[in-house]
């Protein structure tokens, strides 16, 4: 059983030395520190420190409390095919899913942050077959400003405004949430 402990947790010492790794070039960045204001290093810094914690935490609850059981039978082909019966996939979605994410990726710079992604996050959920319409309308304006806030105030991150008349919206709308 200590076997399958131990295939369990090498990824996850994996991930902390690929992390250490990547701690150790962001604390090599040279910039000059403004007075009050975070440094480049800063995120990259605080996400890998963050990914190895969650290593850590993963290794020590698979080491110390996980208990491996061995495999149940294997199911007889009747079972097999009345669950496989019930369980739909959709592949198609997965596709349209892809073509979503590059699409969002090409007219980011042409819609804006706000605007392309508020139509990803609405689409995505309408193509991932979520029918009721308020939440997905309240879940991608939310989302939308959330992440517009995190990016603009807390990380200082400049995101696209768009071009024309999408960043004449783009502009509104940041003015409406004090975001300069």
């Amino acid at each position: 059983m200590a076997i399958e402990k131990i295939k369990k947790i090498v990824p996850y010492v994996i991930i902390i030395f690929i992390s250490a790794y990547f701690y150790s070039l962001a604390s090599g960045f040279k910039f000059s520190a403004r007075p009050g204001h975070l440094g480049p290093d800063f995120w990259p810094k605080m996400l890998l420190g963050l990914a190895m914690v969650t290593c850590l935490y993963e290794i020590f609850k698979t080491a110390f409390f996980t208990t491996i059981t061995k495999k149940k039978e294997v199911p007889s082909e009747a079972q097999s095919e009345k669950k496989s019966a019930t369980k739909s996939t959709y592949p198609e979605l997965l596709i349209i899913g892809i073509v979503m994410t590059v699409a969002y990726a090409y007219f980011i710079d042409v819609l804006g942050f706000l605007l392309c992604t508020f139509l990803y996050f609405a689409l995505f959920m309408l193509v991932g077959r979520y029918r009721k319409l308020w939440a997905v309308l309240a879940n991608s304006v939310i989302g939308t400003l959330v992440l517009v806030f995190i990016f603009m105030k807390v990380v200082y991150v400049s995101l696209p405004l768009g071009q024309g008349p999408f960043q004449s919206i783009t502009l509104f709308v940041l003015g409406l949430m004090g975001v300069k």
